[in-house]
């Protein structure tokens, strides 16, 4: 996966992310509206034949960057609990 940061501000952020489709894009979407500091988080693949998507993140105050690292944490967390039961 490659991510690029197309725009960053104190509470948006707009990622293009290559290497990934729906699969683990909406994963991340949910992960991210959980967090109760996050207003909007949405993705968009831009051409089915592109591998590429661009990401979107609008936070109430807290910093996009770290509030996406949080969300990535807690997909790894919970794919190492399922691990762990087989």
């Amino acid at each position: 996966m490659e991510v690029k940061i197309v725009e960053l501000a104190e509470n948006y952020a707009r990622l293009m992310v290559k290497g990934e489709d729906h699969t683990f894009l909406n994963l991340l979407q949910h992960e991210l509206v959980n967090d109760g500091g996050v207003v909007l988080a949405k993705y968009n693949i831009t051409h089915p034949l592109r591998d590429e998507a661009e990401l979107m993140i609008r936070t109430s105050g807290k910093d996009p960057l770290e509030v996406l690292k949080e969300a990535n944490q807690r997909i790894i967390s919970k794919i190492d609990e399922v691990l762990s039961q087989l």
